[in-house]
């Protein structure tokens, strides 16, 4: 819920109500029958496979060599490259690009995913958590927490995980003026939420800090949702 705040001009996100889960393996519809999941705007499920493949491709190179994501980049890199990655990127042969090109191509490839990579139904609970939250470390093991919700698409939480994890060892990498757990959350955050429901009433400043607060709190892990488990209520 957004509220207007007397004492600044940004919305503020209010706590958010809670959410009632349903089990779909034992939930009935009409006339007897299972009731059908509610529609998830998932992302497409080579999204964590493209990604995966561009960080494995840069971490190979040695984070070590030059400081990453420190600058705008260029372009989003080579459309062959990028159509690839959106068709078959277990076969897309990421050695021979150079690593400017190959860690544009990350950025843009992020940039122009079709959907939302931070669900509707998390992204008020997220934003409310890094605007009350004031300890960074503190602020990340809630944010990952929220991000653990069965309520998160596998192919989003798998992307998230690589995309994190590869931040947290950018960040602690020995490279000179390597890029700050804050840095890569302002580089990455507009990313991140390009498409999410009312980012444009939400301070920016809350979507640095969530990134900020998963590099500094590790990033996220591999999980195992729980089979058959979903919100009542899911929104595109």
């Amino acid at each position: 819920m957004f509220t207007e705040c007397w004492f600044c001009e940004e919305l503020r996100i209010q706590p958010p109500d809670p959410l009632v889960w349903y089990d779909v393996t034992q939930s009935q519809g009409e006339g007897g029958g299972p009731r059908e999941a509610p529609e998830v705007c998932a992302l497409p499920d080579q999204a964590p496979v493209a990604l995966h493949r561009l960080i494995e491709a840069l971490e190979r190179r040695g984070l070590e060599s030059e400081p990453l994501y420190r600058t705008t980049p260029a372009s989003t890199g080579p459309p062959e490259l990028r159509q690839a990655l959106d068709t078959d990127p277990v076969s897309v042969d990421v050695d021979q690009y150079d690593l400017t090109v190959l860690s544009d191509s990350l950025r843009g490839f992020l940039q122009d995913l079709p959907s939302p990579i931070i669900p509707a139904v998390v992204y008020s609970e997220l934003v409310y958590t890094a605007q009350e939250t004031q300890s960074v470390e503190e602020c990340g093991e809630k944010l990952k927490r929220i991000l653990e919700s069965p309520s998160v698409p596998q192919a989003n939480h798998q992307l998230l995980v690589h995309l994190t994890r590869h931040l947290v060892r950018v960040a602690q990498s020995g490279a000179q003026n390597q890029a700050s757990p804050r840095i890569l959350g302002q580089t990455f955050s507009e990313a991140i939420f390009k498409h999410s429901h009312f980012c444009a009433d939400v301070n920016p400043e809350h979507h640095v800090k969530i990134m900020e607060a998963l590099i500094a709190a590790g990033g996220l892990v591999e999980m195992q949702a729980a089979p058959g488990w979903f919100w009542k209520e899911h929104q595109c």
